[in-house]
């Protein structure tokens, strides 16, 4: 019986150690096939590494984009920086300005002075019925927009209104030499216009500038006479106001220009400028002719000088 037992016992070693080498060696593949699937399983349960949600939470993802996870050293880094910088710019802001920052618009107030015919009048002409009067200083508003193409180029169209006095003398040998015409005649002199006018600006600082400007349209030239009408209230009285008694006016066409200085004064990325300006203006009023005499006033000339703010 020993005998026998010691002649299987090699055999019996030979298989125990056959089965511990094939046990160990399956166990050291399952473990490295473990550590190795990007889904990593174990005992049933899944689990996700951290590079899986770091891809979920990146911001493509979140957006719609593609959510595969781009390596650290930022060779597939995302092309949507963080607010608005470094990367493509939506073509809907093409740059920091505002759409609108191209609109333009102004307004301005000043005086105005006759230059030319109309500061002389001729008295044979006013014997002969031919009314060209006088011009003395005046009073002008502007207001207009347009477009700023460049921030040295625009276009504006333009709206001014220029009232101007007659002097006494005139008004007084009118008078003399009419008739029955009451005492105490006066009157006034209102041009209006609608203008297209380019301006080009020409800075020589950040802040501050030159520019000129120009332009031409249509013209409409209304002169009046008025006499002191009695009105009266029960309660105060009669008092004398003027209340217009002829008129005659025309419509033509005209043009400006001149130029002016500038100052930014909310800053020099702004374009907000205060302004003060000079312009010549020419309006092509008919003259006074023998068939004609009433109603002629002649061409017009005068200077206004208009201190404003411009957008």
């Amino acid at each position: 019986m020993v005998a026998n037992c010691d002649r299987n016992s090699p055999l019996l070693r030979r298989m125990l150690i056959a089965a511990s080498v094939f046990a160990i060696g399956f166990s050291l593949n399952a473990a490295a096939q473990a550590t190795s699937s990007p889904d990593g399983s174990a005992n049933g349960q899944t689990y996700s590494s951290s590079a899986d949600y770091r891809a979920y939470f990146s911001t493509d993802a979140l957006l719609g984009g593609s959510s595969s996870f781009e390596p650290a050293d930022g060779a597939g880094a995302s092309a949507s920086p963080q607010y608005g910088g470094g990367g493509r710019r939506s073509s809907s802001y093409p740059s920091y300005e505002s759409r609108f920052s191209h609109i333009a618009f102004e307004g301005g107030f000043g005086f105005s002075i006759p230059v030319g015919s109309d500061t002389s009048y001729s008295t044979t002409s006013l014997d002969n019925g031919d009314l060209s009067p006088d011009e003395g200083f005046g009073y002008g508003l502007t207001v207009g927009g347009g477009w700023n193409f460049t921030k040295r180029f625009g276009a504006l169209l333009e709206y001014q209104f220029l009232r101007q006095g007659i002097p006494s003398a005139y008004l007084n040998a009118l008078e003399a030499g009419s008739s029955g015409a009451a005492s105490g005649l006066g009157g006034n002199i209102n041009t209006w216009s609608l203008t297209v006018d380019p301006i080009v600006y020409l800075p020589f600082s950040r802040k501050s500038g030159v520019y000129v400007t120009g332009g031409g349209g249509f013209y409409r030239k209304v002169t009046n006479f008025t006499e002191p009408v009695d009105e009266c209230d029960p309660y105060y009285g009669c008092i004398a106001v003027p209340e217009t008694v002829d008129h005659f006016s025309s419509n033509q066409g005209g043009f400006n220009g001149g130029g002016g200085f500038y100052h930014k004064v909310f800053g020099e990325d702004s374009n907000g400028k205060f302004f003060a300006e000079v312009r010549y203006v020419w309006v092509n009023s008919p003259g006074p002719s023998s068939s004609n005499s009433f109603q002629g006033s002649g061409t017009e000339a005068l200077i206004p000088v208009t201190f404003g703010i411009r957008f």
